[in-house]
């Protein structure tokens, strides 16, 4: 776990600070704190009104406890506080946009690799992504390591109890579905002819691989389910 101290509003104030992005009336304003442990990015709810501010509660909430969740793991930001309800801080991670083009074949294949083992130990903690395939969510090191950001709508659940493990298995196609389609994007070469055209036809059908996800998750509680009591007695 990070021993730093979570950072206050108090202790914001009284840092050097830029402005990342001034967000969309439905998106966050981000800034940039410079501490003594290196930048610090804040997203922050604040400034927006009516019903954006009240969901950025619930999305800075979902982003707090996937960070504690996640704490220690490479390519995930550290988390650094929730000054208040309204915002969640967290270490800049600072890396380039997942491009093919700016990719060697060979590296390319090695950091959908790391990918694949990342979203798995994200998964083995409790925390499924949900949004991994949208572009501005990946970057990449300049140690070739991929940076996953943006969790606000991420969910977390307890891999110790059995619902628990059912949801992350069901709820983690999406990310897995996310991390094939990054594999479709930066190394197509790795993909045979049928392999190429199952992963574009489940690419745009996206849509439907939530619900199924979930309806097979819901399918595998009831089969698992004992039989009742009624049941049992032949009544």
């Amino acid at each position: 776990m990070d021993s730093r101290p979570e950072l206050t509003r108090d202790d914001l104030r009284e840092l050097p600070s830029r402005v990342l992005r001034r967000g969309l009336p439905y998106k966050a304003d981000l800034f940039v704190y410079d501490t003594a442990d290196g930048p610090v990015v804040l997203k922050d709810y604040a400034a927006k009104r009516g019903i954006w501010r009240r969901l950025g509660v619930i999305g800075t909430g979902h982003e707090a406890r996937a960070l504690r969740a996640l704490s220690g793991l490479d390519g995930v930001p550290r988390f650094r506080g929730r000054p208040d309800r309204f915002c969640v801080a967290m270490t800049l991670l600072e890396g380039r946009k997942a491009r093919r083009r700016e990719l060697e074949p060979g590296r390319a294949e090695a950091v959908t690799q790391r990918l694949d083992r990342m979203v798995a130990e994200m998964h083995a903690r409790g925390v499924v992504h949900l949004d991994l395939k949208h572009r501005s969510n990946l970057l990449i090191s300049e140690q070739d390591t991929p940076l996953v950001l943006d969790f606000e709508s991420a969910l977390c659940f307890n891999p110790a109890c059995r619902l628990g493990r059912l949801l992350l298995r069901a709820l983690g196609s999406i990310d897995r579905l996310a991390v094939l389609n990054w594999k479709r994007r930066l190394c197509p070469n790795t993909f045979s002819g049928p392999q190429m055209a199952r992963a574009t036809w489940l690419h745009h059908l996206g849509g439907l691989w939530v619900p199924r996800a979930l309806l097979d998750g819901l399918f595998e509680i009831m089969a698992r389910r004992p039989p009742s009591r009624r049941a049992d007695d032949g009544t």
